[in-house]
């Protein structure tokens, strides 16, 4: 028997907007909201967490958060209790001026994702790969709203 419930879209975050979104809230953060409230999955692999967890530790970002009482670890909990990780089993070479960000790419290829949502002008350049679409936080919250 077919199931009635909708199908949700899949979407990777960037480090940027993910950064954005746990501290400065904003559109990025109406993004996460959305995947709390079940309107939206975000899919992660580990590589992506790691890169997460570093950038949370610059200096400058720590003392945003640190300011607002909240810890490295608070916000990487944060991350993995909303995420649903996705095993990356083959490497792509498609961001050919920044070759770390086909983390994302790869990433989505793997979990199926619909779309990436990015502000890296390197990503948002290339505009999609295969099935995925990479989009900007507006862009996204644009098709989210349609649905």
């Amino acid at each position: 028997m077919p199931s009635s419930r909708k199908r949700v879209p899949r979407v990777v975050l960037d480090v940027n907007v993910w950064v954005s979104a746990l501290l400065w809230s904003g559109k990025p953060a109406e993004i996460v909201k959305a995947a709390e409230e079940g309107k939206v999955a975000i899919l992660a692999s580990e590589e992506i967490i790691g890169e997460i967890s570093q950038v949370l530790n610059y200096p400058k970002l720590r003392k945003v958060y640190q300011a607002a009482g909240l810890s490295h670890k608070d916000l990487v909990e944060a991350v993995l209790k909303i995420v649903r990780f996705a095993e990356v089993s083959k490497r792509v070479s498609v961001v050919v001026e920044h070759q770390a960000d086909d983390k994302f790419i790869e990433c989505a290829l793997a979990a199926g994702a619909e779309y990436i949502v990015s502000g890296d002008r390197h990503l948002l350049k290339i505009g999609g790969y295969k099935k995925t679409r990479i989009l900007s936080v507006s862009e996204f919250l644009g098709i989210l709203e349609a649905k």
